[in-house]
């Protein structure tokens, strides 16, 4: 595929975000940080997120899995990928980045495959159509084990609105403080735009940090 444009991230007010300025790179949407501190969670927090928010997913199962996407889900791992395409940002910046499961097998699971991180994925499960509505990501670096890394998390449009996002991200909290005893820190990135991660981040707990990130966006034929 013919890309027309080169999209980069910058750490807000640094040296990295001057540089794309000088270039001329047209500034997009802001991807704020925030921070769990799983030491101040209270006991039995998520457990009570999870039910509250499995009370508007009837007729959804959970399924999870441990490191790279097993053959069998890659399709439809690619199918909640593809979901992030309508996510809020800014229209016209950023071209659609497409899926399939051979994009999934070979590029989706680098930082299992390639940067040796441990990682955790919970999906919802449509029962009625088989449909993974919904996908959580977490990665865990053996080099930095107390913290978690969250990756993506994307609810399918036909399947927005019975709290998904809350009950999976609430599921894959709770499966880490089994796997992975020892995080302290869960970090996320979201698109300050993108009001309802954001509000499912701080139900969780999840705390502001600042600076955030600051996307660039610039023609190919002037980068290269």
């Amino acid at each position: 595929m013919l890309r027309v444009l080169v999209v980069a991230a910058a750490l807000m007010l640094s040296a990295g975000e001057a540089f794309a300025r000088r270039l001329g790179a047209t500034p997009g949407l802001v991807d704020a940080r925030r921070f769990l501190d799983l030491r101040k969670v209270l006991a039995g927090r998520f457990t009570e997120l999870r039910a509250a928010a499995a009370g508007h997913a009837a007729g959804y199962s959970l399924t999870s899995w441990t490191g790279a996407t097993p053959a069998e889900e890659l399709g439809r791992v690619a199918g909640v990928f593809n979901a992030m395409n309508d996510a809020p940002r800014e229209e016209g910046l950023f071209e659609d980045d497409i899926w399939d499961a051979g994009r999934v097998r070979d590029r989706g699971d680098m930082q299992v495959r390639f940067a040796g991180n441990r990682g955790y994925s919970v999906a919802a499960v449509h029962d009625a159509t088989g449909e993974m509505a919904a996908l959580t990501q977490l990665f865990v670096d053996p080099a930095d084990p107390d913290w978690g890394h969250q990756g993506l998390t994307g609810v399918t449009r036909p399947h927005r609105g019975h709290r998904l996002g809350l009950l999976t991200k609430a599921a894959m909290l709770e499966l880490a403080a089994t796997a992975e005893p020892q995080l302290a820190r869960v970090e996320t990135n979201n698109a300050a735009a993108n009001s309802y991660m954001i509000a499912v981040n701080e139900a969780l707990g999840f705390e502001l940090a600042e600076p955030g990130f600051q996307f660039f966006a610039l023609p190919a034929s002037r980068a290269g």
